[in-house]
């Protein structure tokens, strides 16, 4: 079994690295680790190092490091600007992002946004995406930021060498109509369960964005922004 487990950057470079509580107790209670394993541990932003599990004890288990090195950050970055869903889609929708090679998350509240705004799901949704790396071997999180409205967004499209925005309405092009070779700094807004309004989607549109269609087919929210995030996949990384 392939073990690897997120760190703090200093932790990577001594000689026994500690893991968090946790961390610690995850591995010693419910993957049962034991000493001489092997084990990968990374701090998110690129740096990995490779070793064995020295001591498991309840509170802390101790790495001895055999070699690390540093990965460099994606040459491409892709923003998924997503209207945030119902819970359990949002959740899919974090995990998916993370292993379809999303460098950074973006939730946003539309007017058909229905989830209402809490503080207390940062944390959570911090874990999903912790947890999702670390299973995808994924060495730069995705940085997934704070909620925000809309209208906030739209000022930052300028940024991009290409913005991509899901779009029922008329008009919209298949994503294989999109040249997409050359493009390094790229961004996909999917709305919620009852689309962008056609104010936001225009606002957007004005921005730059280009109004892609998903098919024949009206998918949820959750299946756009998988579905979109892997052709991205497919054409840039």
């Amino acid at each position: 079994m392939r073990i690897n487990s997120l760190v703090e950057t200093d932790e990577l470079e001594k000689e026994i690295a500690v893991l968090s509580p946790e961390e610690s107790h995850h591995l010693a209670r419910v993957l049962r680790v034991q000493s001489g394993q092997e084990i990968t541990l990374f701090d998110g932003q690129g740096g990995v190092a490779e070793g064995a599990i020295e001591t498991v004890s309840k509170t802390a288990v101790e790495v001895r490091i055999s070699n690390h090195w540093k990965v460099p950050k994606p040459e491409v970055e892709i923003d998924l600007i997503q209207a945030v869903p119902k819970p359990d889609r949002w959740e899919l929708v974090l995990q998916k992002a993370v292993e379809l090679g999303a460098t950074t998350i973006r939730p946003v509240l539309t007017k058909h946004t229905e989830f209402k705004p809490n503080p207390k799901k940062q944390a959570r949704w911090d874990k999903i995406v912790y947890n999702a790396a670390q299973q995808c071997e994924v060495r730069w999180l995705p940085d997934l930021q704070p909620l925000e409205k809309f209208d906030a967004v739209v000022p930052t499209l300028g940024n991009f060498d290409l913005v991509l925005i899901g779009s029922l309405y008329e008009g919209a092009k298949p994503f294989r109509e999109v040249p997409m070779v050359g493009k390094t700094k790229v961004a996909l807004l999917i709305g919620p369960e009852g689309d962008f309004s056609e104010k936001e989607v225009k606002a957007a549109i004005d921005a730059g964005a280009v109004p892609v269609s998903f098919g024949d087919r009206i998918l949820r929210t959750e299946t756009a922004a998988i579905f979109g995030l892997s052709v991205l996949a497919y054409e840039l990384l």
